[in-house]
Parts: structure tokens; C-alpha cells; sequence
């Protein structure tokens, strides 16, 4: 399993969470164990940034595709980026053992 960032945005007047009936919506894309099986993701940690539009969801999955089909929905409403991640550490390993050199 590789470990994805799910980064989306969205205006304030396309907000789909503005009322309960598109907030109940909202949280069966997001988070019901169904959808995430349909899409092949296991959600790892979420997170709201409050007082802005944004959503933070870290996600693993066998494939970026996996992933893209996940967050498909939220381009309906504003962008949404996808990062392939790596933990500190691992990246720290890769440096040491000289098969990665600086941050790209």
C-alpha cells in the first residue's frame, strides 16, 4: 500500500456541506466504508481546516488510481490535488543510503 494526500478546496458558495441532506451526501463520498471499498482506500486521517473550504485526507491505497477515483466527486465542486507521501523517516533512510539526495 503507497500513502496519498488528498488536498481539496472549494468556494464558499459551493460548499457542499450547507445544509444536513447535502452534508449526509458529502459524508457518504468522504468517508462510508463502502464507498471506500468501492475505491480501494483506506482512509489513514482526515481533517477539516476550520474557518476555510479545505479538506485534508490522507489515504492508502495499491494505486494512484485507486485514489483518483476516490476524489473524482470533489473536482465537481473545486480543485482537488493528489501527493504521493513518504514518512520522514523513510525519506531520511532513502538519503542515507545515498538512493535519494535533497527533497525532490
Amino acid at each position: 500500500m503507497t500513502t496519498y494526500l488528498v488536498e481539496h478546496s472549494h468556494a464558499g458558495e459551493a460548499c457542499p456541506a450547507q445544509s444536513p441532506e447535502s452534508a449526509k451526501m458529502m459524508e457518504q463520498l468522504v468517508l462510508s466504508p463502502e464507498r471506500l471499498a468501492d475505491c480501494g482506500v483506506k482512509i489513514v486521517e482526515d481533517a477539516k481546516v476550520r474557518g476555510e473550504h479545505r479538506l485534508l485526507i490522507i489515504v492508502e491505497a495499491g494505486n494512484r488510481s485507486n485514489v483518483e477515483k476516490y476524489a473524482a466527486p470533489f473536482n465537481r465542486v473545486g480543485p482537488t490535488k493528489i501527493y504521493d507521501l513518504s514518512t520522514c523517516g523513510a525519506f531520511l533512510d532513502e538519503v542515507l543510503q545515498g538512493t535519494a539526495k535533497g527533497c525532490v
